[in-house]
C-alpha cells in the first residue's frame, strides 16, 4: 500500500496537471449527477459536506503520519488531498454559483472571487508558497470554500431554505475558523501579527453576514421570466418591453418566472416592483422544488402611480435580499 501511495505522489509529482484535472473531472461530474436526480444530489452533498473537518484533523494526521512512515512524501501527501478536496468541492459549487450570479455588483464580486479561488487552487506554485505553507491564509482560504460549499449542499442535502442556509453555511464557517485558532496562534509570532491574522479572521464573517444580500442564490436556477400583459392560469403571454400608459393603466403588468429549486425545498420569494429607482411594492410568494421546468409563479400590478411613465424593473428576491432574477420594462 505504501509503494502504491508513493508510485502514484511520484507520477503527481511529475504531472502536476493531472491533479487539477481530476478534480475538474470529479467536480464538474457531480455536478451534472446532481442535476439529474435529486436523491444522488442530495447523497452527493453530504459527501461534499463530510470534507469540511478534514483541516481540523490535518495538523494531527500530519504529525501521526510522520511518526509511522517518516517519509519526504508524507507532507506531500497531505497537501494533495486537501488541495483535490477545495478543487473538487469548487469545481462542483461553481456551477451553481454562476448559474445563479445576476446583474449585482456584490454578486459579481463574490462570483469573481469563488472563480479565482479554483484558479488558485490549480496554480501549484501559487497554492503551494501563498496558501500552503501560511497556516492563517490557508485556515482563510479553507474557510471560504467551506462556505461557498455549504451554500449549495445545505438546501440541497438539508431542504433549509436560502434565508436560513446563508447564515447556518456562516455560522458553520465560524466555528471552523475558531477551532483552527491554535494552528494561527502558532503560526503568528509577533503581537501585530497575531492582532492583524485574528482581526481577519473575526471581520471575515462579519463582513459576509453585512453583505448577505450580495451573495448569489446558489440553487435556485430561473428557466423562465418574462413581463407580460396577460395571463391564463400559469401561462403568461408575449413578452413586453415598453407599455404606453393607456396599455398599462388598462391591463396591468404581469411579472412572471419559473424557478427550479431543490426537490422538496419550500422556498419564500418576494416581487419588488421598482419605477425610476424608487422601491414601491413587495409582493411575497412561495415556490416549491422539484420538476425540470421549474415552479411557475407571478405577480400582477393594476396600481400605479399618478405618473407611471418612465423605467421599472421588477426584482424577485430572497426575503434577506439575495436577487434571483431581474426584469425590466418601460412605460412612455
Amino acid at each position: 500500500m505504501q509503494r502504491l501511495m508513493l508510485r502514484v505522489l511520484r507520477l503527481l509529482d511529475r504531472y502536476p496537471w493531472l491533479l487539477p484535472l481530476g478534480s475538474f473531472v470529479a467536480g464538474a461530474g457531480s455536478y451534472f449527477m446532481v442535476r439529474r436526480g435529486e436523491g444522488l444530489a442530495r447523497m452527493i452533498a453530504v459527501v461534499a459536506l463530510l470534507g469540511w473537518p478534514w483541516l481540523l484533523v490535518q495538523g494531527w494526521l500530519h504529525r501521526w503520519l510522520l511518526r509511522r512512515f517518516n517519509s519526504r512524501w508524507t507532507p506531500y501527501a497531505l497537501q494533495m488531498i486537501t488541495q483535490s478536496l477545495q478543487q473538487e468541492v469548487l469545481f462542483f459549487s461553481l456551477p451553481f454559483v454562476i448559474g445563479a450570479t445576476q446583474p449585482d455588483w456584490g454578486q459579481w464580486l463574490f462570483t469573481s472571487l469563488a472563480v479565482l479561488a479554483a484558479l488558485i487552487s490549480t496554480l501549484d506554485p501559487i497554492y503551494e508558497k501563498r496558501i500552503a505553507q501560511r497556516p492563517t491564509l490557508g485556515l482563510l482560504f479553507h474557510a471560504y470554500v467551506s462556505f461557498v460549499c455549504a451554500l449549495v449542499v445545505i438546501p440541497i442535502a438539508l431542504k433549509v431554505q436560502l434565508e436560513n442556509a446563508l447564515p447556518l453555511a456562516l455560522a458553520i464557517t465560524g466555528v471552523w475558523l475558531l477551532l483552527g485558532l491554535p494552528r494561527v496562534w502558532a503560526d503568528l509570532v509577533t503581537p501585530r501579527a497575531r492582532l492583524i491574522g485574528l482581526a481577519a479572521l473575526a471581520v471575515a464573517p462579519v463582513l459576509l453576514w453585512l453583505l448577505r444580500s450580495h451573495v448569489p442564490p446558489a440553487g435556485l436556477s430561473v428557466t423562465e421570466a418574462r413581463i407580460a400583459q396577460q395571463i391564463q392560469g400559469l401561462d403568461p403571454g408575449p413578452a413586453v418591453n415598453q407599455f404606453s400608459v393607456t396599455a398599462l393603466r388598462a391591463s396591468g403588468a404581469v411579472a412572471f418566472v419559473a424557478i427550479r429549486a431543490p426537490m422538496g425545498l419550500e422556498q419564500s420569494v418576494v416581487f419588488q416592483w421598482v419605477q425610476n429607482g424608487k422601491k414601491l411594492d413587495r409582493i411575497p410568494a412561495e415556490i416549491h422544488g422539484g420538476g425540470k421546468t421549474g415552479w411557475r409563479t407571478w405577480s400582477r400590478k393594476r396600481n400605479f402611480p399618478e405618473d407611471p411613465r418612465g423605467d421599472w424593473r421588477v426584482d424577485l428576491e430572497t426575503p434577506d435580499g439575495q436577487l434571483i432574477e431581474r426584469l425590466e420594462f418601460r412605460v412612455s
